[in-house]
């Protein structure tokens, strides 16, 4: 089914809206689904074939999924801020599709690499959410593992998991492991095996031999993502 377009209001500093695309939840999917918002990596937007795909697929899977653009994305400017200044703009933006779309039922934050990462240090200044789903956390700049993005990590009062490829440069699955029991609530991790930051695997690292396009891998990944969010405990 073709995403809903629509805008949200916001008050930040560069943009009074942002644009979003709602998947809404496969009629026969059956149930009373929760709500996923989905924000890009540093570099992408809303349209990025691989977060179209994950969100496509999880919907397919009985949840609606909103896709965003932050408000620097937006606002057509070239690199992302520092993280910090990103956690406002994501906060109004959960509450404004919250209001536009489901005021009392059941949400989930996350994104893309420096949209997931910014979603968690949103949780960690106070915003209310479900649970995290979090597409190639960017544990540290590639090439910089002395410089870890998790010292926020134990005020992230949500469950989180993390779909992490086996041959990411910005943290290692074993780093992940190590660092995740600082995280106060129970973190789930789904490993891709070959997988890169976007989760595309090369036919070398690929364990059929054959390469697939990160779409293609995260789009498999939908109902492990659509299952984890029903399990998650009533907050």
């Amino acid at each position: 089914m073709k995403a809903r377009r629509l805008r949200l209001p916001v008050p930040d500093e560069v943009v009074d809206a942002v644009s979003a695309a709602v998947h809404e939840p496969a009629a026969d999917a059956g149930g009373a689904g929760a709500n996923l918002l989905l924000a890009p990596g540093a570099g992408g937007d809303l349209d990025g074939a691989p977060l179209v795909a994950l969100a496509g697929s999880v919907a397919a899977h009985g949840h609606r999924v909103v896709r965003v653009n932050l408000p620097y994305r937006e606002a057509g400017k070239g690199g992302a801020p520092r993280a910090e200044r990103s956690v406002a703009g994501y906060r109004a933006i959960l509450e404004a599709a919250r209001r536009e779309l489901d005021p009392e039922g059941t949400w989930i934050a996350g994104g893309k690499s420096y949209g997931g990462r910014v979603a968690t240090m949103a949780v960690a200044d106070g915003m209310e959410v479900d649970g995290l789903v979090l597409y190639g956390y960017p544990m540290h700049a590639p090439g910089k593992p002395e410089r870890l993005r998790v010292e926020h990590w134990p005020r992230v009062d949500a469950p989180c998991l993390f779909l992490q490829g086996t041959r990411d440069t910005f943290g290692s699955v074993a780093l992940l492991e190590e660092h995740r029991r600082h995280l106060p609530r129970r973190a789930t991790v789904e490993v891709v095996e070959g997988g890169d930051h976007s989760l595309a695997v090369t036919g070398k690292a690929s364990p059929d031999g054959r390469p697939h396009r990160a779409e293609e891998v995260v789009a498999g990944l939908g109902g492990v993502v659509a299952d984890w969010i029903s399990r998650l405990p009533e907050r």
